[in-house]
């Protein structure tokens, strides 16, 4: 089949493309606003990707100058910028000079290999296994550093339409660059070409898409972590540690746990901001809650109840491991020392615990932690007391 008459099979293909990728340009854009490391190389790797293909599909029409090294030059740095940001977005080393050296050197060939050297199939293993390499690289990047806490599917479903897009180039540098497909037509309207073709076309924007999927996942969880937390301590806010440890009370009362909950109240905390500053009341109340990560496990979480009061949660721990952690966790306090601008500076803790009681609602727990912290205060402070029912 002539060239003339395979441009109107895949230039439709192109066309779509390239407006896909045009709305999604639109949609980076916007997003570039939120500062989200890694969309200015996207947004770049779009824009070069809309240049890309209307050159690649007016093969016939345009020199091949344009058309083979101006195209494939524009499609592997759209590649390696998609990579770049990927890297970026995910902190890792970009290898921006390493992507440079590859397409100049890309150029490099195709240049020689088009006007010095007309050789096709060199040109082809040149631009597409090129290409096969950032979208492997892609791919481990996405699948070896996804962020934790963030939903995995968007970034296996980039890995999976990275190695597809590399599949598809490495099996075209090797078919053509083999001899076994027509070297005079690389765009043939022949059902494999135009099935291959028509992949990569889709895969291009899809691969953009889901670059605009993690930047709005992280920007939904940054918003909700922020929504949750206290802003100074990384603490949860008390009416998210309530409703957390409403459900934890509720699925212990099922299945028959133990719960502890410790009140802590850092010890004449006032006076520290009155003699050392806010900033320095600031300083302690992150340090205290540093401590208590230290001293908790993974499954234990923390609330800032209010000011200089915290809440810690206990699932599934006995009334005595529980007395053993406040216990290591108030001698921590004891021995710290933190420096200020007028010298080193201690503080202490008091702390009241209580133990879950079939049926007790938070309040009930609150309100029994809150009597036995009470009674650490009047018994001299710096101290971990225990509610007792008799002594109540």
């Amino acid at each position: 089949m002539s060239a003339p008459a395979s441009v109107p099979v895949l230039l439709p293909v192109f066309l779509v493309t390239d407006i896909l990728c045009a709305c999604i340009l639109v949609q980076l854009l916007a997003l570039r606003k939120a500062g989200v490391a890694g969309t200015r190389s996207w947004i770049a790797a779009n824009i070069a990707m809309v240049a890309y293909l209307p050159a690649l599909g007016l093969r016939t029409v345009l020199p091949l100058v344009f058309s083979v090294v101006l195209s494939n030059g524009l499609g592997l740095l759209a590649a390696s910028l998609f990579y770049i940001g990927c890297a970026r977005f995910l902190g890792r080393p970009a290898y921006s000079r390493f992507w440079l050296a590859l397409i100049l050197c890309a150029l490099a060939g195709l240049l020689w290999f088009t006007l010095v050297v007309d050789v096709i199939r060199l040109r082809v293993i040149i631009a597409s296994g090129g290409i096969a390499v950032v979208f492997v690289a892609t791919a481990y990047l996405l699948c070896r550093h996804r962020p934790a806490g963030q939903g995995a599917a968007v970034y296996w479903l980039g890995a999976a339409c990275s190695i597809a897009t590399a599949l598809l180039h490495t099996a075209r540098a090797i078919y053509y660059g083999a001899g076994l497909g027509n070297l005079s037509d690389l765009f043939a309207s022949t059902p494999a070409n135009v099935m291959s073709m028509s992949l990569t076309a889709a895969l291009v924007p899809g691969l953009s898409m889901l670059a605009a999927a993690m930047v709005q996942q992280q920007l939904l969880s940054d918003a909700t972590w922020r929504a949750e937390r206290d802003g100074m301590t990384g603490t949860l806010t008390r009416q998210s540690f309530e409703t957390r440890i409403l459900a934890d009370l509720q699925r212990a009362n099922l299945t028959g746990d133990a719960f502890c909950f410790v009140l802590a109240d850092l010890d004449f905390f006032k006076q520290i901001n009155d003699s050392h500053g806010h900033q320095t009341g600031d300083r302690v109340l992150v340090a205290f809650t540093e401590l208590i990560r230290r001293h908790v496990r993974a499954a234990d979480y923390i609330g800032r109840m209010g000011g200089e009061e915290f809440g810690i949660a206990l699932p599934a721990t006995p009334p005595a491991e529980a007395m053993r952690v406040a216990e290591r966790l108030r001698q921590a306090v004891a021995a710290q020392h933190i420096a200020t601008d007028s010298g080193s500076l201690s503080y202490r803790v008091s702390m009241g615990l209580a133990v879950r009681e079939p049926g007790e609602t938070f309040a009930d727990l609150y309100r029994h932690a809150d009597q036995a912290l009470y009674a650490a205060k009047q018994a001299g402070r710096n101290r971990v007391q225990a509610y007792a029912q008799d002594a109540a």
